[in-house]
Parts: C-alpha cells; sequence; structure tokens
C-alpha cells in the first residue's frame, strides 16, 4: 500500500491547487495520477470540515473500477467510504438516498440524465452539492450534447467543481467551452456557445460547419481559462521507463458465470500434482479467449462465438478519446479483426499476414506521424524495430504471456530518440488469466511455475497483484 509521501512533486502540487480552487479543471496525461491527487484533496477538504462529500462523475468502467481501487491503493485515501450508483434504478436510488453517510458517492456517465433528475428533489444543502467532480470532463465538449447541457444547466448547485482530462482540447479550442462552462457556472465565458463562438471564430464554409479562430483569439482564450487550470508538464514525467496503466473491467454476469464453467471444466482436467505443460496451454488459452470476449470454435477454429463486448467497447472508447498516434497491441486474430472492424479497416498492422516490403512501408508512414493507429502482434515487434519517433502512447487489449515480448514490445518506443514519457495501457478483466498474464511478466516467471502459482491463488481465493514497479489507474 502507498503512503502519502509516495505522491509525486506535482501531484501534490495538484492537490494544493484542488484544495484551494472552487472551480479548477486538473489536466495531465493518462496514468500521471490525476485521480491519487483528486483523492488526496477530497480527503484534506473533508478533514478540515470544509466539505462532507464528493459526488465523482467518469465514465462507466472509470467509476465502477478506477476510483474504487484507487482509494484502496493509498494508505491515507483508503478510510473514504465510497459507493457506486449501480443496478436498477430503484437499487440506484436506495444508494443515493445514503449518499450523507459516506465520503464519495460515484456515478457513470451513463446516467447522468437519471441522477440529475433524481438530485432535483434534495434541498439546496444536502452533501451531495458539496463537491462535483467531473472525470475526462472533455467528454462534455459537445455543445449539443444532452449530458452536458444538462449538466451545465445544474452545476449552479454545487459548491465546488472540478473537472478532470486527459486533454482538454482534444480537436480545437471550441473544446473548451463546455468544460468551463460547467466547471466555471458560466462565469467565464457565458452560458452560449453560439455567441462565444461569434466572438472568437469565423465561418470557413458557406454552410458554417467549420470554423477557424479569429486574429489572436486563441491566445485570449487560452489566457482567459489558464487561471483555471493546473497542469502537468511533460518534463515533470519520467521518461526513462514506461507509466503503465491498468484498465480493470468486471466481466458481466452473464461471461462471468460462462468463464467460471469453462474454467473449472479444463483446470479439472489438470493433475493436482503435475501439471501437463500442454493442459495448461491448451486451458489457459481458451479462458484468455473468454477474457477478450470471444471463443474459437473447437471444430472450425475459423468460427467464433461471442462472450462479451467490453473490451471492444473500452477499445472504442480508447479510439474516440485518442489525441496522438497510439500503437494498438492484439494477441489474437479476432482482436485484430476487431481493431480494424472499429477503424474501418484503414489501420496499418504489423503481423502475419504483412509483407516485408509492407511492414517497412508501414513503419515509414509511423514513424513520419502520419498515421494515428497502428495495430501491432507482439511476435511481431521484437528485437530491431524503432518505432520510437511515430509516437509514445501504446494499448493492450490484453497482457501477453511473455516477459520478453512485454519488454521488447514496449522497447519499441521507449528507446534512444523518444522525446516524450511512453505510456502503456492495458485492457485486464478482474479475476481472469488476464491477471495471471501480468503476474507472469512481472514477476519474471517461468510458464509452469506461474500456473501453479495462479491455481494456488484460485483456490485461496486470493486476486493476484501484478508486480510492477510502478503501474497507474485510468487517471
Amino acid at each position: 500500500m502507498r503512503k502519502s509521501s509516495d505522491l509525486r512533486p506535482y501531484q501534490q502540487r495538484i492537490a494544493t491547487y484542488l484544495y484551494e480552487h472552487n472551480e479548477a479543471l486538473c489536466v495531465a496525461r493518462m496514468g500521471s495520477g490525476k485521480t491519487a491527487a483528486a483523492l488526496t484533496a477530497i480527503g484534506e477538504l473533508q478533514h478540515d470540515g470544509v466539505i462532507r462529500h464528493a459526488l465523482i462523475i467518469a465514465p462507466k468502467r472509470v467509476a465502477y473500477v478506477v476510483w474504487p481501487d484507487e482509494i484502496a491503493e493509498w494508505a491515507h485515501t483508503r478510510g473514504l467510504r465510497h459507493a457506486v450508483l449501480a443496478g436498477s434504478p430503484a437499487e440506484r436510488q436506495a444508494i443515493l438516498t445514503t449518499a450523507a453517510d459516506r465520503s464519495i458517492t460515484l456515478a457513470g456517465l451513463d446516467i447522468v440524465q437519471w441522477l440529475l433528475e433524481q438530485l432535483s428533489t434534495f434541498s439546496p444543502d444536502h452533501p451531495l452539492f458539496d463537491l462535483l467532480i467531473i472525470d475526462e470532463v472533455s467528454r462534455l465538449r459537445n455543445p449539443t450534447g444532452k449530458r452536458a447541457s444538462a449538466l451545465a444547466k445544474q452545476a449552479h448547485r454545487w459548491q465546488m467543481v472540478w473537472g478532470l482530462s486527459g486533454t482538454l482540447r482534444p480537436s480545437s479550442a471550441q473544446d473548451l467551452f463546455m468544460p468551463a462552462r460547467v466547471v466555471t457556472r458560466g462565469k467565464l465565458w457565458g452560458r452560449s456557445f453560439y455567441q462565444w463562438r461569434k466572438q472568437h471564430f469565423y465561418p470557413v464554409d458557406y454552410h458554417g460547419y467549420d470554423w477557424q479562430p479569429l486574429p489572436g483569439a486563441e491566445e485570449r482564450i487560452n489566457a482567459e481559462i489558464a487561471p483555471h487550470i493546473v497542469s502537468v508538464s511533460e518534463d515533470e514525467l519520467p521518461k526513462q521507463e514506461p507509466i503503465v496503466v491498468l484498465d480493470r473491467f468486471e466481466l458481466p454476469p452473464a461471461a462471468r458465470a460462462e468463464y467460471i464453467r469453462m474454467q473449472q471444466a479444463l483446470l479439472a482436467r489438470v493433475s493436482d500434482k503435475s501439471v501437463l505443460a500442454v493442459s495448461a496451454a491448451v486451458a489457459t488459452g481458451k479462458l484468455a479467449q473468454m477474457a477478450n470476449g470471444f471463443l474459437y470454435d473447437d471444430d472450425d477454429p475459423a468460427v467464433t462465438h461471442a462472450i462479451h463486448d467490453e473490451k471492444r467497447e473500452w477499445l472504442r472508447d480508447l479510439i474516440e478519446q485518442a489525441t496522438a498516434p497510439t500503437l494498438l497491441i492484439y494477441e489474437y486474430r479476432e482482436d485484430l479483426a476487431m481493431i480494424l472492424s472499429l477503424l474501418d479497416e484503414r489501420v496499418p498492422f504489423l503481423g502475419a499476414g504483412v509483407s516485408d516490403l509492407q511492414t517497412q512501408e508501414n513503419i515509414r508512414q509511423w514513424n513520419a506521424g502520419k498515421l494515428p493507429f497502428m495495430a501491432l502482434h507482439p511476435a511481431s515487434g521484437g528485437h530491431g524495430l524503432n518505432l520510437q519517433f511515430g509516437g509514445c502512447d501504446m494499448a493492450w487489449i490484453a497482457p501477453t504471456w511473455s516477459p520478453e515480448l512485454w519488454e521488447q514490445t514496449i522497447a519499441r518506443l521507449l528507446r534512444p530518440g523518444q522525446q516524450h514519457p511512453v505510456v502503456v495501457r492495458v485492457c485486464v478483466a478482474n479475476g481472469t488469466v488476464d491477471e495471471l498474464k501480468l503476474y507472469r511478466v512481472h514477476a519474471k516467471m517461468s510458464a509452469q511455475a506461474a500456473f501453479e502459482a495462479y491455481l494456488s491463488h484460485r483456490s485461496s481465493g486470493q486476486s493476484i497483484q501484478p508486480h510492477q514497479p510502478r503501474m497507474a489507474s485510468s487517471s
């Protein structure tokens, strides 16, 4: 368990800034530690009697997994009692009515409109209106979006509002208006996006679909919003080792039940005293497929059976949020098919079936900064590939089994010539062999030893904790 003294200096700076500001936007790269900094500020505000409660709105997976994991990760925050608004409307309502009994209530962005309708019946002095935190606030950038509009109308009810974001303006300066509108309750630029846009931008097409900033407008906008922002410069982030972010999720109930049935059937065939490598490989291979959301048919490997869509949704979110070139690391051909389907089969890839000539061209295009995404199979990302000039972000659909492939694939970006911190995101299905993969990779043990450790942990009911020097949550 980490202590408050383990917070990096810039995390302490963020926590102090948030503590001191009723309206704040925190902008820092994925994995830099925004969540821990915000939790530190929440704990201090509650300890000092400034607030009674914090309501946190975040993307569903982040609300359900990342924030609770981060609360438990730190000695100085694990005492913050929290609950996630989950389940049926009636179950969520029951959780909401007991908010005053805990420190934090978490809600997914998907239920924002329902939540605001419920809160309309609460008195203005209710603890739920002490502090509102919106994680990934840049998702509210659409001025006509229903969630953004609903939050903008109700934000004035909170005493304090903070927004957290990896990047506040994914496309243009226009993306800044709605997050600022919500966080400052309209005090910065008013309440009308269209009026604000006319003051700072001009249409470049007849129909008014494309707007460009007027001369000096961007500098003026940046200067006006700067007092509300605390940020982290890339110089403050470590460059000598990757920032590893575990994007964890829970299997849906039906998929969990199917996974457990398969696990029991497969592992029952493995001897307790002597684990045969072939048996272990077959068992864990099938379970890995299920963790990724599918299962190859035993009779016809060309046929796949769908199990769940969680990793597909994770990848869809990642693609939508990406603000820099990203390497997408896949394990199975089904994973690659998922990548191609989400990107309309436009993404180049390095792996089986790609000619040497095409591989060279894909690498050239990537290093020239012309590819927003490129897919890569770890076995094709071994020694010698130089990909550090094309980007610094990497996302694994699933952990790999091989410590060597893990290190070598990351080393394609983390090598001489890389000018930015390398962020490695890994999608992990809790309670599955995804955790075994992490355990093996970071403990650097043999496949046999890792499998025996996995069986031991599974029988004891313990969760496998990856052995990695520094793994961050998604925020």
